[in-house]
């Protein structure tokens, strides 16, 4: 016979279970709920760095905040004293008098400490709900100066196949470069990314254009060339030049003073025409 101290009816527990539901449907008492990470998507080499997760822990009370890269580099727990720990090299960043339980500063970041960067919550007892986000962030190498653009002529005729190339000196990572004629979009002919020897991590750029003009190309004469290069939004810089149309001179029919000039190869071939026809008649008289 089972003993009355250790039996328990299985009605009694799920009826317990059952008040538990209902009286949170009635109260509206919930956990931990609605955690999120904010972390910039890209920073320059050098800078201080604000991360912040944010969360809403209605009914439970916080037990820890961790911070991961890889291996946890931060901890955030209010009920110890002091209640921010940090760990490793990325933990030596931490300006821990500027964190809290929602935020992480890092100073001075490199290039190293691009990646994946995760937030985990946790609730007190007695449920210690946990709740886990992650977010991505570039630390650029930014290029140190302004795009080069170089262009074979600075004249150029309809059906004139102008050539070029914009370089950008090396960062980490590489700049994207475009191009634009007169404001339209054109593909760049080459792409090269190049290693930096005195840094194997950097890249220099270099982008190709290679198209054949036509006349609405031209714009009042001119070709406004662009190159633009872009590091996500911390570095945007462009470099332009201005091409004039070469107008070949037309040979007059007329003679008019607006377009009087006929060329040696013209004159030539208007003589040729000219004695042909002279001898032809001759010829015919002669019969």
């Amino acid at each position: 016979m089972r003993s009355a101290a250790r039996y328990r009816d299985p009605r009694s527990t799920l009826s317990a279970s059952l008040l538990c539901v209902l009286l949170t449907a009635v109260t509206g008492v919930h956990g931990l709920s609605n955690v999120s990470i904010d972390i910039p998507l890209a920073v320059a080499t050098g800078t201080t760095v604000n991360m912040s997760c944010r969360y809403d822990l209605q009914s439970d009370m916080l037990y820890t905040v961790k911070w991961y890269k890889g291996s946890e580099f931060f901890r955030y727990v209010p009920k110890e004293m002091p209640p921010i720990a940090v760990f490793g090299d990325l933990g030596a960043k931490v300006e821990t008098n500027q964190s809290d339980a929602n935020r992480v500063v890092l100073k001075d970041v490199q290039p190293n400490h691009t990646g994946k960067y995760r937030c985990e919550v946790s609730g007190d007892s007695p449920s210690f709900n946990t709740v886990m986000v992650a977010g991505y962030m570039h630390v650029a190498s930014l290029p140190n100066g302004d795009p080069q653009l170089r262009i074979e002529k600075t004249r150029y005729a309809v059906g004139d196949t102008v050539r070029g190339n914009c370089t950008v000196p090396s960062g980490n990572p590489p700049a994207n470069v475009t191009w634009t004629v007169n404001g339209t979009p054109v593909n760049s002919s080459f792409t090269l990314k190049i290693v930096d020897k005195n840094d194997n991590q950097q890249q220099m750029t270099i982008a190709g254009l290679d198209f054949e003009t036509m006349q609405d190309n031209f714009r009042n004469g001119i070709l406004h060339i662009v190159c633009q290069a872009n590091v996500f939004h911390l570095y945007q810089r462009t470099a332009d030049v201005l091409l004039k149309e070469e107008r070949p001179r037309l040979a007059s029919v007329l003679g008019t003073r607006e377009s009087s000039y006929i060329g040696n190869a013209a004159k030539n071939t208007a003589e040729y025409f000219y004695i042909t026809a002279i001898t032809t008649l001759l010829l015919c008289s002669l019969r």
